[in-house]
């Protein structure tokens, strides 16, 4: 948020020269009181009035300032870091996503998954999750299960002493890795 500051409202030295000397002049003319004198005081508190804030609307110009250059700060910093969850940019539009970088692995996804199941016997899904962070990858392996069961690669059994299923090879998938 930037805030603008109107810096018209100062005053300008030669009007303000100007105007208390037309004071001085009507002041030496009217020395008695009435009307001329209140208007007179009145425009004088005025003017004072207008000093302090001017002099007010200039502490707040600092401190904006000091805000403005911790924000530029703070938003320099986190675009070192990288992206920051729920950041906004300057057109109000969420901030761009980082490029994705893709490791290399020496299997793919779907190959892992289906050597961890031939030699690891009946794993679950919960074993195969865990095994799937082990090789560093992200996420989890729940996806590629679905494909593989899509596929008929795997079969699914289910098992009431573990949360979730039990895998295993396809009796054609077994016969395709032998």
């Amino acid at each position: 948020m930037r805030l603008m500051i109107n810096k018209s409202c100062e005053p300008h030295q030669n009007m303000k020269n100007g105007n208390e000397a037309i004071f001085k002049r009507v002041k030496a003319v009217n020395s008695r009181t009435g009307p001329e004198s209140d208007l007179i005081e009145k425009i004088r508190r005025l003017q004072a009035d207008r000093a302090e804030h001017a002099q007010a609307i200039n502490e707040i110009d600092k401190v904006l300032s000091r805000v403005e250059n911790a924000l530029h700060a703070l938003k320099a910093m986190t675009h070192k870091k990288g992206h920051v969850e729920g950041e906004v940019g300057p057109d109000g539009e969420s901030a761009p996503r980082p490029r994705r970088h893709y490791q290399k692995f020496e299997l793919t996804g779907e190959e892992s998954v289906l050597e961890f199941v031939r030699n690891g016997g009946n794993p679950t899904t919960a074993e195969i999750n865990a095994n799937w962070q082990a090789e560093g990858r992200t996420g989890v392996a729940n996806p590629i299960l679905a494909r593989l069961l899509k596929r008929g690669q795997l079969e699914r059994e289910q098992d009431p002493n573990v949360r979730g299923s039990r895998y295993r090879l396809s009796a054609e998938a077994a016969s395709a890795s032998r």
